[in-house]
Formats: structure tokens, C-alpha cells, sequence
């Protein structure tokens, strides 16, 4: 039976649109999967508080050990502090004795001594004094650009020397340096011929240096000295404006400069102090290192890539820097960390070895003594666990959450994948259920899937379960209605029109006679409804016994050509059918009803200047059989409810009514063939093209079905 009012349409737009919001729900549910890169950025969060912790552990620890060793140092080193010359000079232990070449390879930390310079600032002088079991030795590194030797000048005064005294307990030497060229020196005592100095003066880029081997003991001993620059910018000098630097005046000591050797037994309690891979330095008010607790052991065995340490610096921040370690036997230290502790302020600074793991941690702390800044004590410590322990506990961390990230993401993807699947296929049943038609008939199960599942897709696949059987219910009443509402118009409109029909025979006025034309025009036009539906109805019924043969459509389209031209004459109607026979098995009489309904709409739509075309042609494996027309066009909006019940686009209706039913018995054909219908308007204003495919069958429908 024929659904008049109650056909639903269904169009492809409603799949792809569902397709279109599942992969934004798939989207979703992986941008959410994103949500677990927070894991791996909290643990990086919890590394760098780790870090922190451990740091802030190593700093209390060495400024309390710091703090100790500056409070409980014996008052014996604390006198001398206090006590210590306005001037000195402290000479280092060397570990062999140096060659006496002027270079600096044997003294330990070159550059780190004590300097002078002339009042002009041009001339600059470095002094180091270092001793090897019982001889001592000094190295005066001058920067001169115009070094000048005796053998230029009449006057020695005039050329680049040395004025050197030392007081030790045997009394008062002094020595005269005025070379006549680079190169060894012998020198005397001015004053006694016995006691002789050996040396070396050696010319380098930036002036010269001298290194001298000096008799007697450091203990209690002192020097002053006096470096001229006798001839400057190349011209000969006067005497009194010779450019000096050093602690003589006018040939007698401005200042004597002390030698003091470092601290052993200060150097001695400290390593008795100080444990593990810490190093402990007591330094005066210049710098001068005093007393040193002795090289440890160096951690910094392993080498670590670019990438841990660059890993370790991203954790660690800006609290760490990449230096190399101090020397090993400093001399002096003019760090930041003790500056500020000889200005009176505890100081921390954190370093990182540029090739290995090791890790420095270095304070430094002020030693107040008599109510001033005498010196400070620097403590440093050396360790690579900081750097590894780091190291490896992000890299189990970054396993551990990228593992817990992936497998998250994964997880979230199969379930966003399951849920798109199962969504899908309750869109795809629902979506071929309202195009089919749902049979009530059938078994739930088969109609739409998910029906048993217990969570939301199962309560909505129940709901949809129930909407179309609501439909499919409504339907059913539907598709009898026309059957029952002809049978039921006939006898009452039969009694009506007999009744008009009798009134129409009596004597009636003019008033009268145009009332009575009127009920009879309409009893026509009700009459015409109830014959279109029973025609519906006949329709269906005769699909269901149609008689099918083998034709050629050129044959069919022909003959309905010649009987349109001879019912509707003065309209041009053209034909264009190929010129190979188009046979299919199909029903003629259905084709010929579905094209008196095309052939209807297109004449009834347009004028007499308008040409109608019937086509056939083949095409992937079907048959076309157009029907087109110039002239009035589709509505755009219309086109996808053309082929459904009750819809009809005339706007001026004539004494025949229309009630939309046409297209939709022509869909119904086509369906009927295993074919479809469709409608287009020509490009270029060319008018309007309906067209029903048909495929090539091998049986009826009937037989192959």
C-alpha cells in the first residue's frame, strides 16, 4: 500500500553530517589524551623541587661546616690574623724546583701576585715568591712596551732595571739588576761579593720578566724593590722623570714586603677537619690564600653528553654555571663568592664542570675577628651524585610518563574509535531503517543494533527503536487510509452528486442555479481526490502483479512520444534515442505511467515556445531515460522533497486539482525497477532534466528476487 502523507524523506546529508560530529568527538576525546602530557610536565615540576631540596640540603650543610671552622679556628692562626703585616707577600710551596728561564710553567698560579704600579699606570709590575725545600725564589713579570738595556745607554740609570733589597737575620742585601741583554743574571751584594743571586730576565710580548734564586731562609725575611722603565717611548729619559713602580722611595724602603709561608699547621687542622670531597681555604683580605685543607679526590670520572648536562642546566636553571674547576693549588681568589664574603656577607655559587658530571658547590663565609672582616673561610665541594641522581631520575620519569602518556593516549584512542564505530553503525541502521521503512514484522535485533547494551548508546539505540516504531505504526495507518477514506467518499459523494443532480432538473432562479453550479464543481474536484487516491492505491496494488517482459526502451519512448504529440498538439516534443537497441526486462505499463507523469509535469509547467525532450541513454551499466524541458526552472530548496507525497510546486491550479502525488508514483517505478529518480536544473538557464536509471536486469523483479 502506498504511504500518501506519512513517507518520511531521507537524504544523505543526515550520514555525513553524523560522520562530520564523530570524528570531532574522536578529536575531542584526543585533544582530552593531551591532558596527560600534565604528567610528565608535574613530575618535571617535582624533579626541579628535588633538585632544589638537595641544593638547598648541600648549602646549609658547608656554610654550618663553614661557619664552624671560622668559629673554632685555633687562636693561634686568629692572632696572626689579626695581627698580620700591612704589606706581605706569601710564598708558595713549588713542587720542583723551577728552571730559572723567566717562563712561568713552574709557578703555580701565574699572574695571582702581588702588584705595583707607576704612578701613570704604564708600567705594571707582578710579584710571586715561591720556595723548594731550602731555597727561595721570585718572579717579577713586568709589562713594559719599551724595554731598554745598558748597552744603549752611557748611564745605566737610563736603562730598564731592578733595584732589589732583602732583610733576613743575617742582615741587609741588596741588588742591582741592569743588564745589558736578555738572558742569565749573576748577580753580588753591593755591599758583599760573597752572597750572589742567579737568574734569568727573558723578553716576552708585553715587557719582560725576571726569575731570581735567592739565598737564606723566608723566615723573618722581607724585600722591597723598585722597577724603572729608564727610557720611555724609544727617547732617552730624563733622571727625574724616570717611570717607576715597586715599595722603594728615592733608594730607601717605602715598605718592606714581608714573606710569609702558608699555614701548615692551620693547612693541617683544616684537613683533619674537613672530610669527604670538601676543600677548605682560609684567605686574607686580598685574597691571598693562607691555608689550604689539600686536594680531594676528583668525582668527575664520568663523562656526560650534551644533552645530560644541557637536561641537568634545564632543571637546575640559572643557579648553575658552566666554568671550568679552580686550580688546584690556587694563589689567589677573586671570585665573586669571596668578595662578598671579605665584604662582609655569607656567599653561595653553584658551578658545573664543562666535560664531566661534577657539580661544585662553593661558600664562603666572613672571619670576624677584634670587630673586622680579617679574612674569610671557602669551603667547595665536588660531587657528581647531584647531576646523576638528577640524570636518572628524570630519565625514569620521562620513561615512566611517556609510557603512562602513550598508553593513556591509546587507550583513549581505541575507546574514542569503539565509541565512533558504534555510533556509526546505530546512525547507519537508523538512517537505512527510515529509508527501507521499518517492518514491524521483524526482529528487533535486526532492526537496530546496540539495543541490549546497558550504557547511553544503548538507551538511545531503545529510543530510536521506539520513534521508529511509533513511525513505522503511523505508516502502516497511513498506507490504508486512501484505500479506506475512497471506499468510504464513494456512496456519499454518490448520494451528493444524485442529489444535485435532481435539484439540477427542477425550475431554479439565477441565484440559485449558480449555488447549485458550484456544489457540483466541487462535488467534481472531490470526486477527482478520491479517484487520484484510488488510483494510488491501484497503482501499488499492480506493482505487486505487474507483468514484466523483455523490450527495447526505444520502442516504449517512441510510441509515448507519438501518443503525447497527438494529446497535446502545437506543443514540440523531440525525441534523441540511440541508435542501439536498449532491451532490459522491466514493466512497460509502470514506465509508461511514470512517464505520463514527467511528460504532465513538464507540458502543465511550461509554455508552447518551450521544448520538451525524451532521451535514453547508456551509462555505467544503466539505462537513462530522461525528460527535459527549457524554460521554468527547480527552487533550489525544493529538491530534495520533489519526490515525496503531497508535495506539489504548481502556484496556479486549474480545474483538474493536483495533489503532489505524481513524482512520488514515478519514484515508486523506479524504485521498482532497482532504479532511482532524479532532478536537476540545466546549467546556462536551460531549463529542468528528471531522469530515471535503470540498471540492465536479468530477471524480473519477480523472478530474481
Amino acid at each position: 500500500m502506498l504511504n500518501l502523507i506519512g513517507w518520511i524523506p531521507f537524504t544523505g546529508q543526515g550520514t555525513a553530517g553524523n560522520n562530520s560530529v564523530l570524528m570531532k568527538l574522536k578529536n575531542q576525546l584526543l585533544a582530552l589524551s593531551a591532558l596527560t602530557l600534565l604528567l610528565p610536565w608535574s613530575g618535571w615540576k617535582l624533579l626541579q623541587e628535588l633538585e632544589h631540596f638537595l641544593r638547598e640540603a648541600q648549602e646549609n650543610a658547608m656554610l654550618a661546616s663553614a661557619r664552624t671552622l671560622a668559629g673554632a679556628m685555633p687562636l693561634e692562626y686568629q692572632s696572626r690574623l689579626v695581627f698580620a703585616p700591612d704589606l706581605y707577600l706569601v710564598v708558595r710551596d713549588l713542587q720542583r724546583p723551577p728552571n730559572l728561564d723567566g717562563y712561568v710553567d713552574d709557578w703555580p698560579g701565574p699572574g695571582h701576585g702581588l702588584e705595583f704600579r707607576s704612578a701613570d699606570g704604564e708600567l705594571t709590575v707582578n710579584v710571586l715568591a715561591g720556595s723548594y725545600r731550602d731555597q727561595w725564589y721570585l718572579l717579577f713579570d713586568v709589562h713594559d712596551l719599551t724595554p731598554a738595556y745598558t748597552r744603549a745607554y752611557t748611564d745605566e740609570s737610563q736603562a730598564d732595571g731592578i733595584q732589589l733589597l732583602l732583610r733576613n737575620p743575617r742582615g741587609l742585601l741588596s741588588f742591582g739588576i741592569w743588564p745589558e741583554a736578555p738572558g742569565p743574571l749573576r748577580l753580588s751584594n753591593e755591599g758583599d761579593a760573597n752572597a750572589q743571586v742567579e737568574g734569568f730576565w727573558l723578553d716576552v710580548d708585553t715587557g719582560y720578566r725576571v726569575e731570581l734564586s735567592l739565598p737564606g731562609t723566608v723566615l723573618n725575611s722581607a724585600v722591597s724593590f723598585l722597577v724603572r722603565d729608564g727610557a720611555q717611548d724609544g727617547t732617552m729619559a730624563d733622571a727625574g722623570a724616570d717611570r717607576a713602580a715597586g715599595s722603594l722611595h728615592q733608594g730607601a724602603p717605602a715598605q718592606w714586603i714581608s714573606l710569609i709561608e702558608p699555614w701548615q699547621g692551620l693547612s693541617q687542622w683544616f684537613a683533619q677537619t674537613v672530610t669527604g670531597s670538601n676543600r677548605a681555604w682560609l684567605v686574607d683580605r686580598q685574597g691571598w690564600v693562607l691555608a689550604d685543607s689539600g686536594v680531594t679526590t676528583s668525582p668527575g670520572t664520568l663523562q656526560t653528553t650534551w644533552l645530560q648536562r644541557l637536561l641537568y642546566r634545564l632543571v637546575a636553571g640559572s643557579r648553575t654555571q658552566l666554568v671550568d674547576e679552580w686550580p688546584e693549588e690556587p694563589v689567589r681568589f677573586n671570585d665573586e663568592v669571596v668578595r662578598q664574603a671579605l665584604s662582609g656577607k655569607e656567599a653561595i655559587a653553584w658551578s658545573q664542570d664543562i666535560d664531566t658530571a661534577v657539580v661544585r658547590n662553593a661558600v664562603s663565609v666572613p672571619v670576624e675577628l677584634e670587630g673586622g672582616i680579617r679574612g674569610a673561610i671557602v669551603m667547595q665541594s665536588a660531587s657528581e651524585g647531584l647531576l646523576l641522581v638528577t640524570n636518572r631520575a628524570l630519565g625514569r620519569l620521562l620513561f615512566t610518563t611517556m609510557m603512562m602518556t602513550l598508553g593513556l593516549a591509546a587507550g583513549l584512542w581505541f575507546f574514542a574509535t569503539r565509541l565512533s564505530q558504534r555510533v556509526r553503525r546505530l546512525s547507519g541502521a537508523v538512517s537505512q531503517a527510515m529509508e527501507d521503512g521499518l517492518n514491524p514484522a521483524s526482529s528487533q535485533q535486526e532492526i537496530l543494533p546496540l539495543v541490549a547494551d546497558r550504557d547511553e548508546l544503548g538507551e538511545l539505540a531503545r529510543n530510536n527503536e521506539k520513534l521508529l516504531q511509533a513511525v513505522a505504526d503511523y505508516r502502516q495507518y497511513l498506507q490504508t487510509l486512501a484505500g479506506k477514506l475512497s471506499h468510504e467518499l464513494k456512496t456519499p459523494l454518490a448520494i451528493t452528486r444524485s442529489s444535485l443532480e435532481n435539484l439540477a432538473s427542477q425550475e431554479l432562479n439565477a441565484g440559485s442555479r449558480r449555488f447549485l453550479d458550484r456544489a457540483l464543481e466541487g462535488l467534481d474536484r472531490q470526486a477527482a481526490i478520491v479517484r487520484a487516491m484510488s488510483e494510488a492505491s491501484r497503482l501499488e496494488a499492480s506493482i505487486q502483479v505487474a507483468e514484466w517482459e523483455e523490450i527495447d526502451l526505444r520502442s516504449l519512448v517512441r510510441h509515448c512520444a507519438e501518443a503525447y504529440r497527438a494529446v497535446h498538439p502545437g506543443r514540440r516534443l523531440d525525441t534523441e534515442l540511440p541508435i542501439d537497441p536498449a532491451t532490459v526486462n522491466c514493466a512497460p505499463e509502470l514506465l509508461a505511467q511514470a512517464l505520463d507523469k514527467l511528460v504532465d509535469n513538464a507540458v502543465s509547467l511550461t509554455t508552447d515556445q518551450d521544448v520538451v525532450t525524451l532521451a535514453i541513454k547508456r551509462e555505467s551499466g544503466q539505462y537513462l531515460i530522461s525528460v527535459s524541458n527549457t524554460g521554468t526552472r527547480l527552487p533550489e530548496e525544493f529538491q530534495e522533497r520533489l519526490f515525496d507525497s503531497l508535495v506539489s510546486l504548481r502556484e496556479k491550479r486549474g480545474a483538474a486539482p493536483h495533489l503532489g502525488l505524481g513524482l512520488y508514483i514515478v519514484r515508486l517505478v523506479a524504485a521498482t525497477h532497482n532504479g532511482s529518480v532524479q532532478a536537476r536544473n540545466l546549467p546556462a538557464q536551460g531549463g529542468v532534466e528528471f531522469t530515471i536509471s535503470i540498471p540492465v536486469l536479468k530477471h524480473a523483479p519477480g523472478e530474481g528476487r
